[in-house]
């Protein structure tokens, strides 16, 4: 009877398949040592692994494009934050050689000060109103000093 079903299940599988398949299945069994029950399982089986592959492989695909996508954004901002920086640095040389001017500015003004003061100095210790101009710029000195 073992014989009889086995045979009915071959007849089941030839009729439902088609003569090219069952042969390729019957010769998988014979290459592996196992029954066409089993080989169909290994192939139904492998069959399952692929499809998940697949669609592991489509994930993995739309995950590869959004990473590629987060790494173009990266690179933009870093164009962006250099282009930044490059200005920031252009206004720090700029404010830089405004204040050497103003310096230098200050420098010239001080000089021209200090000759302005000699040349009075001088003005008035000839004048005859020397001791009047003295006591009246000590004064206003005191004045501002609060002194007063």
């Amino acid at each position: 009877m073992n014989r009889k079903a086995n045979d009915s299940a071959k007849l089941v599988l030839h009729s439902r398949v088609g003569r090219d398949h069952y042969q390729t299945l019957e010769s998988y069994a014979e290459r592996r040592g196992c029954s066409l029950t089993q080989a169909l399982r290994d192939v139904l089986s492998d069959l399952k692994q692929r499809e998940l592959e697949d669609t592991s492989g489509t994930r993995l695909e739309s995950l590869a494009r959004t990473l590629t996508s987060i790494v173009e954004q990266q690179a933009r901002h870093a164009t962006r934050l250099e282009a930044l920086v490059a200005i920031i640095r252009k206004v720090e040389e700029g404010q830089a050689e405004r204040e050497a001017q103003i310096l230098q500015t200050l420098a010239v003004v001080t000089s021209l000060t200090q000759h302005t003061y000699a040349y009075l100095m001088g003005v008035v210790e000839t004048s005859p109103r020397a001791a009047d101009i003295t006591a009246s710029g000590e004064a206003k000195v005191q004045a501002l000093r609060g002194e007063a």
